[in-house]
């Protein structure tokens, strides 16, 4: 399933967000799309916000209080997501700048930051959310997500 994915191999690499990481956690979630994605780590550069870890983290804890997963599987989770190889980005954009790509593109400053961070370093956007998706080809920047856009 990797090779679906070679498109943007050209690329120094990806920016992930919590869409395309969590159905590797949630089988329900799962498409053959994500599953790519998964059977594709190590092949390419994954790159993230730091607040990636932040909506993961939040996603887990929602699933707990819903009764999802139990406890014991969220702690799990956590510790499976923190040896994933992805490379956590810790410059913050700046203020001015990441209010006006979310205000111009109809973003919330977190979808923000992960356009920011493909934009700031050249890394094809990773996403399944459309908003996001539509605002990085907006620009004309390299995405992936279903396997309708590969090669976008």
């Amino acid at each position: 399933m990797a090779q679906s994915l070679v498109p943007a191999a050209t690329s120094a690499g990806w920016v992930i967000d919590a869409s395309v990481t969590m159905p590797w956690f949630f089988p329900d979630e799962a498409t053959p799309f994500t599953e790519g994605l998964l059977d594709s780590l190590g092949v390419h550069e994954l790159w993230a916000p730091t607040l990636w870890v932040l909506e993961c983290t939040n996603v887990l804890q929602s699933a707990q209080r819903r009764r999802r997963i139990e406890a014991s599987r969220r702690a799990e989770i956590a510790g499976e997501l923190g040896e994933l190889p992805v490379r956590l980005d810790r410059e913050t954009p700046d203020f001015v700048s990441l209010d006006r790509l979310a205000a111009t593109h109809g973003l919330s400053a977190y979808d923000a930051a992960y356009l920011e961070l493909a934009l700031r370093r050249s890394l094809v956007l990773v996403t399944l959310d459309a908003r996001l998706l539509a605002a990085a080809k907006t620009l004309g920047h390299a995405v992936l997500s279903a396997p309708q856009d590969i090669g976008s």
